[in-house]
């Protein structure tokens, strides 16, 4: 059993991870796509805006709510589905919504947010927002106990680590001075910290309103002031978020290709999940150039003997030729390899090799999944 394979059978949650271009959003599928042959009832979330994950599945779009792929689908390409598969893409906007309406202590209180001017203008672009209304789809698709697993296909990896960071993140800013000078004005100053920061406060928010003006600083307070009765929601889910990130229930899957670049961000994000407690489950190295038995040693002047022989012969010097340069490659990848292997124990990676199908539909799919849970155990 691969490490893939066992993780998919006995977890919730797995977070697949990993530099841009390397395939990432198929693994998320494939897996997704196995575990729900298998017979789970499984939900593949992706943050990443690209389309792939849709047009894999065929799907003709993704909205913020899981969307059931068709067994049909399945039968038509040779598929046999005991389970069930769903899909469905991050809304950043539409899920700042639905937490609003959750965590607003009045129907009122959540309708003067959502027509916030600076609300409607950043709920979906603000910096942090999307990797925290990440965590929160993750949690709610969680907590609602429909599906035997969850899979996340998560940005590029230094996005990847704003998803991890961002419960923290959150929690850390709605604590900040800054937030607390910004709706001073907003607030009944009783005694304590606002009294002694008020003349502090009032410099700063003249400053402020210089600069960005007055109706745009009136806006931004207003709206974080009207957040004030929900922090204690944001920072109880953030909290639960980050132990269910922690817990038994995930798993990491970090996807890499043999390149120099993405090895060095695998290697850096293993560390990363393990400066940070989280529970690492397998690492896939996609795309890899299979080694084709032992190198073979021709000597020089046999090589030149060839290519001045017959037509066999000349075929057989440009086999040999082709040979070794596709032998420099694969000794290059085991090169870039060699320091992921030093921090990754051997018995969880798993390797993909470049396959005759891409993974552009659900047969190609297929095939990335064989070889996620089926191909043989890294050596």
């Amino acid at each position: 059993m691969s490490a893939v394979s066992e993780i998919a059978a006995r977890k919730e949650v797995i977070v697949c991870a990993g530099a841009g271009g390397v395939g990432k959003t198929t693994v998320a599928a494939a897996v997704g796509l196995r575990a729900a042959a298998e017979g789970k009832k499984v939900a593949v979330l992706t943050i990443d805006p690209a389309r792939r994950l849709a047009t894999s599945l065929g799907l003709k779009e993704l909205g913020n709510d899981p969307s059931r792929v068709s067994p049909r689908r399945f039968s038509s390409a040779g598929i046999d589905m005991r389970g069930e598969l769903y899909a469905m893409m991050l809304d950043t906007k539409s899920t700042f919504d639905e937490v609003v309406m959750r965590y607003a202590p009045s129907d009122e209180q959540a309708e003067t947010i959502l027509a916030n001017r600076l609300y409607r203008n950043i709920a979906g672009t603000l910096s942090g927002t999307q990797e925290y209304m990440a965590m929160e789809k993750l949690y709610e698709l969680h907590a609602a106990g429909g599906y035997d697993l969850i899979v996340i296909d998560t940005p590029p990896t230094r996005n990847a680590l704003d998803f991890l960071d961002a419960p923290r993140r959150m929690t850390d800013f709605l604590d900040s001075r800054v937030l607390k000078w910004l709706i001073l004005p907003y607030t009944r100053a009783g005694g304590g910290i606002f009294r002694m920061a008020n003349a502090a406060a009032t410099t700063f928010l003249r400053v402020v309103k210089r600069i960005v003006g007055s109706e745009v600083l009136q806006d931004t307070a207003e709206f974080f002031a009207n957040l004030q009765g929900m922090y204690d929601g944001f920072k109880q889910r953030a909290r639960e978020v980050a132990q269910l990130l922690q817990s038994d229930a995930t798993s990491f899957i970090v996807v890499t290709s043999p390149a120099a670049d993405s090895v060095a961000e695998a290697t850096f994000f293993s560390s990363r999940l393990n400066e940070a407690g989280l529970p690492f489950g397998a690492l896939v190295v996609n795309r890899v150039h299979p080694r084709l038995g032992d190198p073979i040693a021709v000597r020089p002047r046999v090589l030149q003997r060839l290519e001045r022989g017959d037509g066999e012969e000349r075929l057989l010097a440009k086999l040999l030729d082709n040979y070794e340069a596709f032998m420099r490659v694969v000794s290059l990848e085991e090169k870039n390899l060699a320091a992921l292997a030093r921090r990754v124990p051997k018995h969880c990676w798993v390797r993909v090799p470049y396959l005759e199908r891409e993974a552009v539909d659900l047969p190609g799919l297929w095939a990335v999944s064989e070889q996620l849970f089926d191909g043989p155990a890294d050596a």
